[in-house]
């Protein structure tokens, strides 16, 4: 079973997310407010089967509070920033601490969903995801 654990104040990212991945039986995807919650669900998931997202409007502190749980050598899932703001020079300090991907900007649920499957191998580099 994949799974996509979204970290947000909201539901917006996991809702979109839910309706990309709705004819997928295989796919769960699954959000927290509390970053302790997200990290203990992360520890027990198989790190091959797991991408985190995380809404940077959740707050900074509570995004790198995280990264940081996780750079321990047996954590080694993809991490994807989202932030409707600009990053400026915390981009290359989120790429150190191991993330993934960053999106800033408008929501793109599709994109996201692509790198989702890419990540957990269910697209080649290069192929389109299914609609």
């Amino acid at each position: 079973m994949r799974k996509v654990f979204v970290l947000e104040e909201q539901t917006h990212i996991v809702s979109e997310l839910q309706w990309q991945f709705e004819k997928e039986a295989d796919w769960t995807i699954r959000g927290f407010s509390a970053e302790f919650n997200l990290f203990q669900h992360c520890l027990q998931e198989n790190a091959e089967e797991l991408v985190v997202i995380i809404d940077l409007s959740i707050g900074k502190q509570v995004c790198l509070q995280f990264l940081q749980r996780c750079l321990g050598p047996k954590i080694s899932f993809p991490v994807i920033i989202f932030s409707e703001e600009p990053l400026f020079n915390l981009e290359w300090a989120l790429r150190e601490l191991g993330v993934s991907h960053l999106q800033t900007g408008r929501l793109e649920p599709e994109r996201i969903a692509k790198i989702c499957r890419w990540h957990l191998g269910t697209i080649a580099v290069g192929q389109t995801a299914q609609a």
